[in-house]
């Protein structure tokens, strides 16, 4: 009885064994698996991480190059990059790219105006009295970007939004706000991250879609402009 016991003891301490030594030993590969059912890795690269239902070769490339690759699939764009395949489509992958920043916050940093703040001045942008409500509502909270801004969004269907700044020194209203997956701003950074809900906190990773793109963009007191 206890060589039969010995012998099942062994043979768990094996299978524990040979389980996790055949497990990736990428955390974030890991935990993308198990959310989609144990994919399969297509490509790890310092940029991407795609994942796919069955083995198949994939590649990204810049748009000049899809030529040169005559048996591959176009899945899906991001940037400049050009995501293809051989033999799988897209509902078949899961495609995300790496966050690395090299823009923060703190990079364009700003000194808040302290002064007394303008009402909007709805004759500098007439489109803008359609939102005179929210616009007024918002503004009575005071500065939220770039230092002397209030940024002012909503939804102009799914998935998008749109929005206006408002210059609190002058009263000035700019246009030119347009994301689908909202963004971060803060008040004392002229700097914005547009899309953010593209962007997984947790693993750092975008997921790719046609409207997923996630860019970080300067405000340059007349419109935005995108620096990485």
């Amino acid at each position: 009885m206890r060589d039969k016991r010995n012998h099942l003891s062994i043979l768990l301490v094996l299978l524990i064994y040979f389980s996790c030594k055949n497990e990736s030993r990428d955390p974030v590969i890991n935990k993308i698996g198990r959310n989609e059912n144990q994919l399969d890795t297509l490509l790890n690269t310092n940029d991407y991480l795609i994942l796919g239902k069955k083995t198949t070769k994939v590649k990204v490339v810049q748009k000049d190059k899809i030529d040169d690759f005559p048996t591959y699939e176009v899945l899906i764009g991001y940037r400049d990059d050009v995501i293809i395949a051989e033999k799988i489509s897209f509902n078949e992958v899961e495609i995300y790219r790496k966050n690395n920043p090299k823009t923060f916050f703190e990079d364009y940093k700003v000194a808040i105006y302290k002064g007394k703040l303008s009402e909007p001045d709805f004759s500098t942008n007439l489109q803008a009295k359609r939102f005179k409500t929210n616009i007024k509502k918002e503004c009575a909270n005071g500065i939220n970007f770039a230092g002397h801004y209030t940024l002012i969004t909503w939804g102009c269907g799914s998935p998008c939004q749109s929005g206006v700044l408002v210059d609190r020194k002058t009263g000035k209203i700019y246009g030119g706000y347009g994301t689908s997956l909202g963004s971060k701003f803060k008040k004392d950074s002229r700097m914005i991250i547009k899309n953010i809900g593209a962007l997984d906190t947790i693993t750092n990773l975008i997921k790719v879609c046609a409207y997923c793109e996630v860019s970080q963009e300067i405000w340059t007191d007349t419109e935005f402009k995108v620096v990485e």
